[in-house]
C-alpha cells in the first residue's frame, strides 16, 4: 500500500459516483428542514438574489428526482444548502476525495470565545502583578 501526500496525487481515482447518495442526503435534509418543496424553492430564490423566480417547485422536484436527466445546476448548490439549512449534501459530494465542509462562522465564534478567555486571564495576571508591586500603606 502506497501513501501519497494528497488524494489528488493518488494513482487510482476515487469512486466519485455519488449522485444517488447526494440525492438521498438532499432529500433527507429537505424532509428534516420542516419546509415544503415550495418553501425550499422560495428560500432558494431568496438566496439567489434575483427578482425572477428561478426555482419553482416543479423544477426542484425534477432536480431532486433520481429518475430524471435534469440535474441541479452546480451554481444553485449554495442556495439549496441554505434553503434546507444543511451542508450534509456537500459532504457527500466531497467524501470520495476525503474532504468535508466546515462551519467557518462556528470556528470564528469559537476562536472569539478562546480569545475572550485569554483576555480575561491576561487581565487577571496584570492585576496580580499590580497588586504585588503595590507598597502597603503604613498606619
Amino acid at each position: 500500500m502506497q501513501l501519497t501526500n494528497s488524494i489528488f496525487s493518488a494513482p487510482i481515482a476515487p469512486d466519485c459516483d455519488i449522485y444517488t447518495q447526494f440525492l438521498h442526503a438532499v432529500n433527507t435534509a429537505a424532509r428534516t428542514s420542516g419546509l415544503t418543496r415550495q418553501g425550499i424553492a422560495d428560500r432558494m430564490n431568496q438566496a439567489l438574489k434575483t427578482n425572477e423566480v428561478v426555482i419553482t417547485e416543479a423544477k426542484l422536484n425534477k432536480y431532486l428526482s433520481p429518475a430524471t436527466e435534469v440535474f441541479l445546476p452546480a451554481h444553485y448548490l449554495p442556495a439549496l444548502l441554505w434553503a434546507i439549512r444543511n451542508v450534509e449534501p456537500v459532504n457527500v459530494m466531497l467524501s470520495p476525495i476525503m474532504f468535508k465542509a466546515f462551519d467557518q462562522r462556528a470556528q470564528l465564534l469559537q476562536r472569539h470565545a478562546e480569545l475572550e478567555v485569554q483576555k480575561q486571564t491576561l487581565a487577571q495576571t496584570q492585576q496580580e502583578i499590580l497588586e504585588s508591586l503595590s507598597i502597603p500603606d503604613e498606619d
